[in-house]
């Protein structure tokens, strides 16, 4: 996902009053210069994240280098019971080893790009959001 639509699902969920907590692979700053989000000489940190996505802080986990992401949240999500994760993911290798969270289908909630609109399945924000084409 690239940032601008990240950063305006985080800003409209924290308006509502969700608390966000979004997990990166240790390899985003590598994803981030392939793609020109920052120059090969960017210090690595979680500033440059926060102003790349408009997240704070403490919005921001980097998943350790060596350890597979999608169970490093998956057990997050575990210590998190009224919570939801924004991807597309579905996780079905980890279906046998997290039955409690994979379960219920509202755990998770699918992103939608339609129209210049971004969406989440299972979830209807008060507001429109916009995709600004620059």
């Amino acid at each position: 996902m690239d940032a601008q639509p990240l950063g305006m699902l985080a800003h409209a969920l924290r308006e509502e009053g969700y608390r966000i907590v979004c997990f990166f692979d240790a390899n985003i700053f590598f994803t981030l210069t392939e793609h020109g989000g920052v120059g090969a000489q960017t210090r690595h940190s979680f500033s440059v994240l926060a102003d790349i996505f408009g997240l704070e802080g403490n919005e921001i986990y980097v998943v350790p280098s060596g350890v597979q992401a999608d169970g490093y949240v998956l057990e997050s999500l575990k210590y998190l019971p009224i919570s939801f994760a924004v991807t597309n993911d579905r996780f079905r290798d980890y279906e046998a080893l997290y039955p409690a969270v994979m379960k219920s289908n509202q755990w998770r909630k699918g992103v939608v790009f339609s129209k210049g609109e971004v969406k989440l399945l299972q979830h209807r924000f008060s507001v429109t959001l916009k995709i600004d084409r620059q």
